[in-house]
């Protein structure tokens, strides 16, 4: 999944959170296990979950290529090629970015970088999932798909 790295956070089956390389302990809630933030001024606070699921299945990897401007340079069926909006191609009519509408997902075939509408979001703005997921609803128009009970 690129550059997310998703570890296990002991506590109940269900529990997992985004973890990065600055995050410590008291970063999560000790009863639940939830991932938290820091406020402005230091303060911890509990981070909202949200449904990835719902979203996935609500927003398509072609809103996101609108979106982003993705102008392809060749179409076979449900694929499409083009140049990498992540790591930059420096000509227009390059071919390696691929992108299966099919099955909503992408590949770059000179940095790597692969996944779905969320990821590839994430990955053009360099955001981690949970931020790139609240930008792009932003960006879309649309509500958060927030859950609300754990």
């Amino acid at each position: 999944m690129g550059t997310l790295d998703l570890g296990r956070i002991p506590g109940p089956p269900s529990c997992f959170a985004l973890v990065r390389n600055e995050t410590r302990r008291s970063d999560f809630c000790r009863q639940h296990q939830e991932p938290r933030f820091r406020s402005s001024r230091g303060r911890l606070g509990k981070m909202a979950g949200i449904d990835f699921e719902t979203l996935r299945n609500t927003i398509t990897i072609e809103e996101v290529l609108r979106k982003i401007g993705f102008e392809p340079v060749s179409r076979t069926g449900d694929q499409l090629h083009g140049p990498c909006f992540i790591h930059g191609s420096s000509s227009p009519s390059s071919k390696t970015f691929s992108v299966n509408l099919r099955i909503g997902r992408y590949y770059c075939h000179k940095c790597g970088s692969k996944g779905n509408q969320l990821e590839l979001w994430a990955a053009i703005h360099k955001l981690t999932i949970y931020d790139g997921a609240v930008d792009l609803c932003r960006a879309l128009g649309r509500d958060v798909p927030w859950i609300t009970r754990w």
